[in-house]
Order: C-alpha cells, then sequence, then structure tokens
C-alpha cells in the first residue's frame, strides 16, 4: 500500500479557497461564482471608469450595490448576449471555478480586442501561472496588485473567510494615470509601457 500522498490530486476537503468545501456550496454561502466583491473596492472601480455600463456575471443583488446599467446573470447568459452594439465599459469578477473563468476571460478579451469595450477593470485571483491570467495581463494597460487579501461577501452581505489567494485588479483602457492614482491606494500599480 503506498502511503505516499498523490501530488497530482488535491483533497477537496483540505483546500481553503472558493468553493472547496465539501457539501452543499449553495448552503454554506461558499459557491466560487457566487462571491461579492465589497463596497469599498467597488466605490474604486466608479472612481475610475465613471458610470458602469455591463457587469457580465452578476446578479440582481450584486448590482443593487455595483449599479451597472446593464447585468447579465445566470439567467441571461453573458456567453449568449450581445455585450454592446458599439463599445462600453465593463467591470468584471468572473466566476472562479475552472471551467468558467477560462470561458469567461475569454469572451472577455475577444470583446476588448475587437473595439466593444472602451474601458474595463477586471478583478481576479492573481493566478499568474494560468492561461487566463496571462491572457488578461498581455492585454491590460495597467495591473493593482493589492496588499491584502480581499475579504469578498456572501450573499448575505458577510465577509466570507478562508480566502488563501491575493487578488489583482487588471486596467483595460487610457486613463492609466487615474487608475494609478485610484488604486494606488489599495496596492502597488504596474503600467504597461
Amino acid at each position: 500500500m503506498d502511503l505516499k500522498p498523490s501530488l497530482n490530486k488535491a483533497d477537496s476537503r483540505k483546500l481553503g479557497y472558493i468553493g472547496a468545501v465539501p457539501g452543499s456550496n449553495e448552503d454554506l454561502g461558499r459557491d466560487s461564482d457566487s462571491w461579492f466583491t465589497p463596497r469599498k473596492y467597488i466605490d474604486l472601480v466608479k472612481q475610475t471608469l465613471g458610470d458602469i455600463d455591463l457587469d457580465p456575471f452578476s446578479s440582481k443583488q450584486a448590482n443593487e450595490l455595483i449599479q451597472a446599467k446593464r447585468f447579465f446573470d445566470e439567467k441571461s447568459d453573458a456567453f449568449k448576449q450581445v455585450w454592446f452594439e458599439d463599445s462600453g465599459r465593463v467591470f468584471m469578477n468572473p466566476p472562479y471555478s475552472r471551467q468558467l473563468i477560462n470561458a469567461s476571460i475569454d469572451i472577455f478579451v475577444e470583446h476588448w480586442k475587437n473595439g466593444k469595450i472602451s474601458e474595463a477593470i477586471v478583478l481576479v485571483n492573481n493566478a499568474t501561472e494560468t492561461k487566463w491570467f496571462q491572457q488578461l495581463l498581455l492585454e491590460s494597460t495597467a495591473i493593482c496588485l493589492v496588499n491584502k487579501r480581499i475579504a469578498f461577501e456572501n450573499r448575505d452581505g458577510k465577509h466570507v473567510s478562508g480566502n488563501t489567494r491575493g487578488q489583482v485588479f487588471l486596467y483595460f483602457g487610457k486613463k492609466t494615470q487615474k487608475f494609478n492614482k485610484t488604486f494606488g491606494r489599495i496596492g502597488a500599480v504596474l503600467k504597461r509601457t
């Protein structure tokens, strides 16, 4: 009998990151696709972007705080929608489950490259080794490496503990100085040269 732990498989009961608790994520409020961004970070996003035209991976409850002109939820499905006829400003805290984050980053980058997004801020874990993070990084014009882990909120507005990853805000647009001034209060900002 081999008593060595497998290096290729993680024990989900021992993982502290989002959605890794066994059982019903819905009941525990730990659904990795349903963590809410706290108000203080949304305020920084609004200070940089002004109005938010679209939050593509959201909910009615989340939009009460974000106040995007449009949002897509699970029922309206961002993957099946026309994001903009022309272009607009986006705030995106994508679903973090492995299957959905890859697809959400792909569709975001496609809209950015096609000029359908004029300006955006994306909040993700600092998973710098992943393909999706590298996609975002190569397209962004500035990033903020947040100086502490964000305590996301669950549906009832309470902070969810156990976040073992740091976060990054990636900026897409021409207002890099404004992004630097605003987000420089919460971490180091790096700009593309």
